[in-house]
């Protein structure tokens, strides 16, 4: 009997100790983070010359979602089981670790039925992606530097640094970049890194039959940018979050395609949020011990009520 009690006392008794252990993790975590954005930790980068871009011309894509499957079939990324709702035909409509191109769908205008053609309605469409900045949010809050950008231009990650802390999807504006379980990594576009090495372009780019995807070096994607804007034309990627490695051209503003402004979760307020996080995680974790040890040392004595009427 005594051996019974001994066994009940081990399996249902939770030390302080022991719940500290689990529940004051991300505390301890939390200046780890911090430090590793001070010191701005990265992998090692590569020297490969002429910055290259991507420049994006929605007034040319017809929403074809050519780029969606040769993105996948490049990358070997199964498909995305999607619903469309709300009138919306943006599908997928969101990034995730299986969807690193989202073709955007905007209707412009109202259809008049007495004007003759179409009236004040258009559609257009946007293929977007990781933009590839050149100042990267998810860059800085990464602890261990599993991301990084190359000196020609796409930000990439090392999978066997990642530890899933997704810190670079709650910083990035649009949470592009996803944690996939199946291989204990986030993944994102690439900017198709291992056909630029080969000097072919990216796979999206190669498959766009109008050319709304074309693949230059940044500096003439930045001039016909120049070009656009002095012809009363919006363009995105020129200057946001630094610039980047993708470049857009609209005849809208990028705000209907849900494009991120450039005060959108910088990095100053990315880090106040998750001290903030961390401390409600404190909190938290202050609350659960309290209620788990009152559940313990209920449990306890009704274990031992149980013994000694069995007794």
């Amino acid at each position: 009997m005594d051996g019974t009690k001994e066994c009940i006392k081990m399996s249902n008794e939770i030390t302080r100790r022991d719940f500290l252990k689990i529940a004051g993790v991300p505390m301890i975590m939390a200046p780890m983070v911090f430090e590793g954005v001070k010191k701005g930790i990265q992998a090692p980068v590569q020297e490969l010359g002429t910055q290259k871009a991507v420049l994006v011309d929605s007034r040319r894509c017809i929403g074809c979602r050519g780029c969606q499957i040769a993105c996948k079939a490049h990358n070997n990324l199964p498909g995305e089981k999607t619903e469309i709702s709300n009138g919306e035909y943006t599908n997928p409509s969101k990034f995730s670790a299986i969807t690193w191109k989202v073709v955007h769908f905007k209707e412009i205008g109202d259809y008049d039925g007495n004007q003759s053609g179409t009236g004040g309605l258009k559609w257009r469409m946007l293929a977007d992606n990781c933009k590839h900045c050149d100042d990267p949010d998810c860059i800085t809050v990464c602890p261990t530097g599993a991301l990084w950008k190359r000196s020609d231009g796409p930000v990439l990650y090392d999978v066997t640094r990642c530890i899933g802390c997704s810190y670079c999807e709650m910083a990035c504006p649009q949470h592009i970049p996803n944690f996939d379980e199946t291989i204990g990594s986030i993944r994102k576009c690439t900017m198709c890194y291992d056909l630029i090495d080969k000097g072919l372009e990216p796979a999206c780019v190669a498959t766009c039959p109008t050319d709304a995807l074309q693949y230059m070096t940044k500096e003439e994607a930045i001039r016909l940018a120049k070009e656009a804007e002095a012809e009363g034309l919006y363009t995105y990627g020129t200057h946001e979050r630094g610039g980047g490695n993708f470049i857009f051209i609209s005849d809208i503003p990028f705000e209907e395609f849900g494009l991120p402004d450039d005060e959108q979760r910088a990095t100053k307020q990315f880090e106040a949020d998750m001290l903030t996080r961390f401390a409600g995680i404190g909190l938290l974790g202050g609350a659960l011990y309290a209620a788990a040890n009152f559940y313990v040392e209920r449990k306890k004595a009704i274990e031992s009520v149980k013994l000694e009427e069995d007794e």
